[in-house]
């Protein structure tokens, strides 16, 4: 552990600009004023300026967060590649342990889209394009790993020859598209279907089918929790 992480003050500055998070994922960090800040760390102005000199010290502590997020935690989430040995015809052991290594890294890869919005990636591109730069290479890093498995899975037989990098951004765009209220009271459809739905399909485009298992019971109450917490983080 390093010794900004056993510091009191720098835990404090790690929990103050966690209560921004919200703001800045829905607006970015241009609209944000000082006296906005202090209120949404339920902090006085004054406070505040002991603990972050300017609003662009603001932004680099909360970029630094979500990179670190990615680099450590996200990485370290993200499916192994899979085993070199040739296979044949799979188990029921080894249907699940692919499915479940499939469920992992789709998961990843929706957190990335949830975490990281879109309004707040063109805004920081615009800002504070050295933070933007910093924070890409995280994910760069991130989608790197994921990309490396589906590339084990696809040599191994258990995938279908896709382009994995295509792969990544289809499930990054319709994620976000799901996350639209909008959209869906369009399609007539809840959230959950529309996530459940996606899900099986890209399963199945990614899957050779003798290697499917239809059992998305694990991933049915992944979207329960986090359906809840969205809710919750509104």
């Amino acid at each position: 552990m390093s010794e900004t992480q056993c510091d009191p003050f720098f835990d404090k500055r790690e929990k103050l600009v966690m209560r921004l998070m919200p703001f800045v994922q829905k607006h970015g960090f241009s609209p944000l004023k000082m006296d906005d800040a202090a209120k949404y760390m339920d902090i006085s102005k004054a406070t505040m300026y002991k603990y972050f000199a300017s609003k662009d010290e603001i932004a680099e502590c909360i970029i630094d967060k979500f990179a670190l997020f990615v680099s450590n935690q996200m990485l370290s989430e993200a499916p192994t590649t899979l085993s070199p040995e040739p296979l044949s015809q799979p188990s029921a052991e080894e249907r699940k342990f692919y499915n479940e290594s499939f469920a992992q890294a789709f998961k990843l890869t929706i957190k990335l889209s949830f975490y990281l919005t879109d309004v707040l990636l063109l805004d920081l591109n615009t800002t504070y394009p050295n933070l933007s730069s910093k924070l890409g290479q995280a994910v760069e890093l991130c989608k790197n790993k994921l990309a490396d498995y589906f590339d084990s899975g696809i040599q191994l037989g258990v995938f279908c020859p896709i382009n994995t990098r295509i792969y990544l951004t289809q499930v990054d765009l319709v994620f976000r598209k799901l996350l639209d209220p909008k959209w869906l009271m369009l399609q007539n459809i809840t959230m959950k279907q529309a996530l459940m739905d996606f899900y099986k399909m890209m399963k199945h485009q990614v899957f050779y089918e003798k290697w499917i298992d239809e059992d998305d019971s694990a991933i049915d109450l992944y979207f329960d929790k986090m359906i809840a917490s969205m809710r919750a983080y509104d």
